[in-house]
């Protein structure tokens, strides 16, 4: 069943177009690689579906909901949540606390009842216990009580999939996690990627520049080339496409 449906969308700011028309679908459960040279679009099409964009003109449905139709800060309470491709973690606070920023567009605290304290530890002991859960299935409840600030890359990249999967997330959006990690740590991270796609049936929706670890754990890649889609199908479909040959490698 199709959850994502992306419908001839275009991006512009001013005479610069970043998306031009494209359209493509994402079955429930998939993990859909989205790649393309430098300026391609891909990470303008992610903030056009987490809502930090508006399109210029197109559509997009999630699970049956039009996303515009959804205000930007609860676009979350559709099952979206992403990463980012330059790290959007608070560094004066602990490992733990960023990975229960996440879960809080499920609780029921406000800006009232918060600063108070009105009722809200019961809810917010089990957000700890439950973000220490998700630490603990990453490796990283050895650094969960540890300010975030100074810790290795790689250790912070895994602390953003936390923090977006202690959101209950239907669709993970992972923009370049691979990016400045060793090459052992990419094998590490696509394994993770296809173990949590499992265990928590999600979607991904992953932009990346690492092809090994694309080609490798995509069931389906869309490429994007100046704004356009140039081509969409299997790993071993798309890496024999002369369109794709020809944008990556500048070739007739």
């Amino acid at each position: 069943m199709t959850i994502l449906d992306v419908t001839e969308v275009s991006v512009r700011f001013g005479g610069i177009t970043a998306l031009d028309r494209a359209t493509f679908s994402v079955d429930e459960g998939q993990i859909c690689g989205l790649i393309g040279p430098n300026g391609a679009g891909k990470t303008t099409l992610f903030n056009v579906i987490s809502r930090i964009y508006d399109p210029t003109s197109g559509s997009i449905t999630f699970n049956g909901t039009d996303i515009a139709s959804v205000r930007p800060h609860k676009i979350c309470d559709l099952g979206i949540y992403r990463s980012f491709q330059n790290l959007a973690l608070w560094p004066g606070m602990t490992v733990l606390e960023n990975v229960m920023v996440g879960a809080h567009a499920g609780t029921k605290a406000n800006f009232i009842t918060a600063p108070l304290r009105l009722g809200t530890w019961r809810e917010e002991r089990r957000t700890a216990v439950r973000s220490f859960e998700l630490l603990q299935q990453l490796d990283l409840a050895d650094v969960a009580f540890r300010p975030a600030a100074g810790m290795p890359f790689g250790t912070l990249k895994r602390v953003e999939i936390a923090r977006a999967l202690a959101g209950s997330p239907k669709m993970l959006m992972l923009d370049e996690p691979a990016g400045g990690l060793t090459h052992s740590e990419v094998d590490d991270l696509a394994d993770l990627i296809k173990r949590l796609r499992s265990e928590y049936s999600l979607t991904v929706l992953l932009v990346e520049h690492h092809m090994a670890m694309v080609m490798g754990i995509s069931d389906k890649v869309v490429v994007l080339d100046f704004g356009r889609k140039i081509a969409e199908g299997t790993p071993q479909e798309v890496a024999k496409d002369p369109k794709v040959i020809e944008a990556y490698l500048g070739e007739q």
